[in-house]
C-alpha cells in the first residue's frame, strides 16, 4: 500500500515532534510516562483525551473516544474515491471505513441536486 502523502502543516508539526524527540523513529508514537519501553495503556490515553475535551471546553464526542475521531476523518473526506480514502487512513479494507461514513447534509443535498435526467435511448 502507498503511504499517504501529507500537508506542509502536518509535516511541520512532525518535523517539530521529531527534533523535540529525536529517538521517536524507533520508539513508540505514545510511549508509557514512566517507561517509554512500553506503549502508553489505554485508561491512561483515555483520561488523556477526556481531560484534553474538558480543557478546550468541548463535550465529548458520541459514539465512543477515539472511533469519533476517525468517523469523522472519514466523513469528512467521503467525496473522495473510497480505496483511496481507505488507503490514506490506513484501513486494509474499505468494510470499516463504509461504516464510519456517516450521511450528512451537505452531502445529501449535493445527491438531491446533482442528479442528472435520464433520457431514453434512441432506437
Amino acid at each position: 500500500m502507498p503511504s499517504a502523502p501529507i500537508s506542509r502543516r502536518v509535516r511541520a508539526a512532525l518535523d517539530r515532534v521529531l527534533r523535540e524527540r529525536p529517538g521517536i523513529g524507533g520508539a513508540y508514537q505514545f510511549p508509557c510516562p514512566t517507561d517509554p519501553l512500553r506503549p502508553v495503556q489505554y485508561e491512561r490515553a483515555r483520561r488523556w483525551l477526556l481531560r484534553a475535551e474538558a480543557r478546550a471546553n468541548l463535550p465529548k464526542q458520541p459514539g465512543s473516544l477515539f472511533h469519533a475521531f476517525r468517523r469523522a476523518w472519514a466523513t469528512a473526506r467521503k467525496h473522495h474515491p473510497t480505496p483511496d480514502d481507505a488507503a490514506t487512513g490506513g484501513w486494509k479494507s474499505t468494510v470499516t471505513l463504509d461504516l464510519y461514513q456517516l450521511p450528512d447534509e451537505e452531502t445529501i443535498l449535493s445527491v438531491v441536486l446533482g442528479a442528472k435526467d435520464l433520457r431514453e435511448k434512441k432506437a
